[in-house]
């Protein structure tokens, strides 16, 4: 019986990764990772400060990383759906798009390109952050800020 069980498994997640061509989220989060890609790579083009031009030690580890956060979501987005966790496979998948989303549009701004006002202020007043003054370093591997200073 167990046998049975491990093969209708199998079966299930196959079919489950051959639908992921026609999943519309997918298909939302794979758009939003390409277009994240695309203005990653021309924003420097049209940064005026040279922080922000062209830098070559960014861009195969951030490939890299696009390459590793695909597959992740690749293989966990269907898992989740074959154990039955539907809405978490769909939170999970939405939250990679979000962020992805999130930066494409700080992409964009930063290129200096127009978008709607009403697109602008809903970023600017629910998600955009100011993180001019943000320094890694000044942060341990946990997120916290060093030094003792709880205000960040």
């Amino acid at each position: 019986m167990a046998e049975l069980s491990a093969a209708a498994y199998h079966v299930q997640a196959f079919n489950q990764y051959q639908r992921l061509i026609d999943d519309k989220w997918m298909w939302a989060f794979t758009i939003a990772m390409i277009l994240d890609l695309i203005t990653g790579m021309i924003k420097p083009y049209y940064a005026h400060k040279t922080s922000q031009k062209t830098n070559s030690s960014k861009g195969i580890p951030g490939l890299i990383k696009h390459m590793v956060v695909y597959l992740v979501v690749a293989i966990v987005y269907p898992y989740l759906y074959t154990i039955g966790a539907q809405a978490m496979a769909t939170t999970f998948l939405a939250a990679f798009t979000y962020q992805y989303a999130i930066s494409v549009i700080e992409n964009w701004t930063e290129m200096g390109w127009w978008l709607p006002k009403s697109v602008m202020d809903f970023f600017e007043a629910k998600l955009a952050k100011d993180q001019q003054d943000y320094n890694p370093a000044d942060y341990n591997f946990l997120g916290k800020k060093k030094g003792g200073n709880k205000n960040g």
